[in-house]
């Protein structure tokens, strides 16, 4: 019975992380870039017990996965905003190293060097991309071209196995530099953002099944609580 009410626990603090992971992507449904988790369960057997009377393994979390999948762009109008089709993600140079990103929110320096809004330069494929003239204009092939004289392209990459890359922050990326390379079939489009790619209706219906799914696992403990306490009074009469 023990092993029992252990396995609806190990359930319901499965449903509050899968709440916690539901919640962030929710509050980051309108965050530029943004890419959505997903949790893979798995089964952990209850070794202490013998084979004949293991009930089943204890719920748990196997894995933390980000969804890569595209985000829809939605157009801006803004010359410093730039949106990547395919598989492909700008190149930031932070103080932690190069960091990744489909959030092309950027602006420009005093300077010119394209930032991102958090002062952070966008790399371009011979360095901090820095722009001159009056007309920024972007190709879809990532070329940057002022006063119709090219002055940069901008560094598009990809990763070569999406397992090896870490989140950082909201929605930046890391992972090492052997597992990226350049994004040959990218296409970039100025004056537009990719919006997340999560869903809010998804979220709120996760959120409803959560719920359902913790108070299961409280009615299960209530009720083989209540056997226990039976079979305790039953045999001390």
């Amino acid at each position: 019975m023990d092993a029992a009410i252990y396995k609806a626990l190990s359930g319901m603090m499965v449903q509050v992380h899968r709440l916690d992971v539901t919640a962030q992507d929710l509050s980051n449904a309108n965050t530029g870039g943004y890419k959505g988790q997903r949790l893979a369960f798995s089964e952990v057997l209850a070794n202490r017990l013998p084979a004949d009377d293991r009930p089943g393994g204890w719920v748990a979390i196997g894995a933390q996965r980000t969804n890569f999948g595209p985000g829809i762009l939605q157009g801006t109008g803004n010359p410093f905003h730039l949106a990547i089709e395919g598989d492909g993600y700008f190149v930031i140079q932070t103080a932690n190293g190069e960091r990744y990103t489909r959030n092309g929110s950027f602006t420009m320096k005093s300077d010119g060097t394209l930032i991102t809004p958090e002062g952070n330069a966008i790399l371009g494929e011979a360095g901090p991309l820095r722009l001159r003239g009056q007309n920024i204009e972007v190709g879809i092939d990532g070329k940057v071209r002022s006063d119709n004289n090219e002055i940069g392209k901008l560094r598009i990459a990809r990763f070569i196995d999406n397992a090896k890359v870490s989140k950082v922050g909201v929605n930046r990326f890391s992972s090492d530099a052997e597992n990226v390379t350049a994004a040959e079939d990218a296409r970039m489009y100025q004056g537009f953002l990719e919006q997340s790619n999560v869903s809010p209706i998804e979220c709120m219906m996760v959120m409803v099944s959560v719920q359902r799914q913790f108070e299961s696992y409280q009615r299960a403990i209530k009720l083989m609580d209540s056997v226990t306490e039976k079979m305790i009074g039953d045999s001390a009469r």
